[in-house]
């Protein structure tokens, strides 16, 4: 198969994996919340919980999918998964009058755990694929295909309830998401594996032997992944409270931005990937997240009737969206590589099974320090209003993070080593920074080698 047809296939399930975000996490509270068998009290105990379990299952369904891999291709799991992901969605967002705290906790549970058992794999075949390609750049372009796709599925989640006569945006996510990921997943059925980097042994031992063998470079990694993406996770949540309280949009203009926002990181995803090949992965990324939170600050000075300003802000940040995605998941996906052949065993489900557990813990950790500190800084005591909060909670809160983010990368392992480089593809990381361990070599570990 043609290499570009494979990355068009393979980027395929990301649509239907981005646009079940906005319905669950908008759409859904308010539309429980209104049912007469549940209040918004129960709604967010429920949604808690259930993200609380979630959290859970990405080491292990990683686990599980590093176990399979040696008898199944990644494309086997994913579809149990996508069928549990479809099918709790679609009872999730039609759910009878009388549906109580039970239900919505069910049929939740059964779309987190859909989503994880495609998500998890879905991932892991994305770094083989990246593997096969031959090329230094060959992670690079295949998450730079997964998150035009993450994108593509996130606007059409904004576009869908425009379409929407009877105004039920939840019924109407529900039949979208039914006919994008049986689509998506025959496509990907299409993206040719081979056997996962040269080995056939599936890995023993359990949670505690997955985190024992991550190497540095991995763990260093997951440290900043969950800054960077707590910085992204403040900015949502404080988004809609920064455009209607701060510059006074109402809802349909608030989603004209993010629209704009969103599309701008869709336009300039080529650029980031040319500008790797130049400087390479870590030093692109860096690039990245400073332009984010030097846009971010503007936005503090903001204020009613202000909404070209935000616009440009909405521009800027927008610019950095798909690099500050794809290139940390390229960036994990040659750590996959270099610790499967390193170990000879699959890592790529353990991996970003840890990154998936990372990413959901970032999100909840954001509404728990973004919405108290908004909501200390505002008490009676300070003088202050939450009108005069928001918009330097939303500039500064996020810059800060991001910055945090920044120096923690310089001061890994990760800046120094050839994953910074991409002359050539890196398999193990040695005591020497030049001694790269060329492609084809023989598989274990050299003496003198460091771990990644």
């Amino acid at each position: 198969m043609n290499h570009r047809v494979a990355l068009f296939a393979y980027a395929a399930p990301a649509v239907p994996l981005a646009f079940l975000g906005l319905p669950l996490y908008v759409y859904l509270p308010a539309h429980y919340a209104a049912l007469p068998g549940i209040g918004l009290a129960a709604v967010g105990g429920v949604l808690l919980l259930a993200r609380l379990i979630d959290l859970v299952t990405d080491p292990l369904v990683g686990l599980l999918s590093d176990r399979l891999r040696p008898h199944l291709r990644p494309q086997w799991l994913m579809l149990p998964g996508g069928a549990l992901m479809v099918g709790g969605a679609w009872w999730l967002f039609q759910p009878p009058p009388g549906a109580g705290s039970l239900y919505l906790f069910a049929w939740l549970g059964a779309t987190y755990l859909g989503w994880t058992l495609l998500a998890i794999p879905y991932y892991a075949l994305g770094a083989e694929l990246g593997a096969r390609d031959g090329t230094p750049n060959g992670q690079t372009g295949v998450a730079v295909w997964r998150e035009a796709g993450m994108i593509a599925g996130t606007l059409a989640a904004l576009l869908a309830p425009l379409a929407v006569v009877s105004g039920d945006t939840l019924s109407a996510s529900a039949l979208t998401l039914l006919w994008l990921a049986p689509a998506a997943l025959v496509l990907v059925l299409l993206v040719p594996v081979g056997r996962a980097y040269g080995v056939s042994s599936a890995p023993t031992g359990g949670l505690r032997t997955m985190w024992r063998n991550t190497g540095q470079a991995a763990r260093a990694l997951l440290g900043i992944h969950l800054l960077n993406a707590l910085a992204g996770g403040t900015a949502a949540t404080l988004f809609a409270l920064y455009t209607g309280e701060v510059i006074g949009l109402d809802q349909r203009a608030g989603g004209l931005l993010l629209l704009l926002y969103f599309v701008c990181g869709l336009l300039v995803l080529p650029l980031w990937t040319a500008l790797v090949r130049r400087i390479g992965l870590v030093r692109t990324w860096r690039a990245a997240m400073l332009l984010a939170a030097t846009g971010f600050l503007p936005a503090a000075l903001l204020g009613s009737g202000d909404w070209l300003g935000f616009a440009i802000v909405c521009i800027v940040t927008g610019a950095t969206l798909g690099a500050d995605i794809a290139l940390p998941a390229a960036i994990q996906a040659r750590i996959v590589t270099a610790e499967s052949r390193r170990l000879v065993r699959p890592r790529g489900g353990a991996l970003f099974g840890l990154w998936g557990m990372a990413g959901k813990l970032s999100l909840a950790l954001a509404a728990g320090i973004a919405l108290p500190l908004l909501a200390v800084l505002s008490m009676p005591a300070t003088g202050l209003a939450e009108r005069d909060v928001i918009p330097w909670l939303y500039a500064a809160l996020p810059a800060l993070i991001k910055l945090c983010a920044v120096l923690l990368l310089q001061r890994s392992l990760l800046w120094h080593s050839p994953l910074a480089n991409l002359d050539r593809p890196v398999l193990e990381i040695t005591d020497e920074p030049q001694d790269l361990v060329p492609e084809g070599a023989a598989v274990g570990v050299p003496a003198g080698t460091r771990r990644l």
